[in-house]
């Protein structure tokens, strides 16, 4: 199946052709990511998406917030949980980084042990499991995510292609 470049250049998507899932659990005090990124070796996966759910001992993430000019946006200082946490749901995509080795995107929603409701983008090798994390990985093949620096804003962001070729707006 081929991908379609679209002509404002403003989106990248590219048709992904498995349909094999993979679904399982991680243990207590294994980091999340680092879990996720073993799952991946273990497997031959390259690029991914997945959902979870379950408990972590402490949620380490960023949120977005105003940058004080019109249209722009950063991201908060580290924030950590003073508690453990159950992760309510959970996304993200595994891909390449940079120096192309797995990395792992996901942004979820937690709720703490007073209850109080947050979430925002999880920050690598800083979750470690509490009970068990519960998730399904969909492996993406003939599909590449690899992160290259956003000429917008200047940070890496995942960028998608088929078949060794580019698809939009690198």
């Amino acid at each position: 199946m081929e991908g379609i470049a679209l002509a404002n250049k403003k989106v990248e998507a590219v048709a992904a052709e498995s349909a094999i899932r993979i679904v399982g659990r991680l243990t207590n005090e294994w980091d999340l990511f680092e879990g996720m990124r073993e799952v991946c070796k273990e497997h031959g996966i390259e690029s991914a998406q997945f959902q979870c759910i379950g408990s972590l001992q402490h949620a380490t993430y960023v949120q977005v917030e105003r940058d004080g000019t019109e249209g722009r946006i950063r991201y908060s200082n580290k924030k950590q949980t003073a508690s453990p946490v159950e992760l309510l749901s959970a996304t993200g995509f595994i891909g390449k980084d940079e120096e192309g080795s797995l990395d792992v995107h996901m942004h979820g929603v937690f709720v703490d042990c007073d209850g109080v409701i947050s979430g925002g983008h999880f920050l690598a090798n800083e979750n470690p499991v509490a009970v068990t994390i519960e998730y399904i990985l969909y492996p993406l093949s003939n599909v590449q995510m690899e992160r290259k620096r956003d000429a917008i804003w200047g940070m890496p962001v995942f960028h998608f292609s088929q078949g060794g070729e580019s698809i939009g707006n690198a």
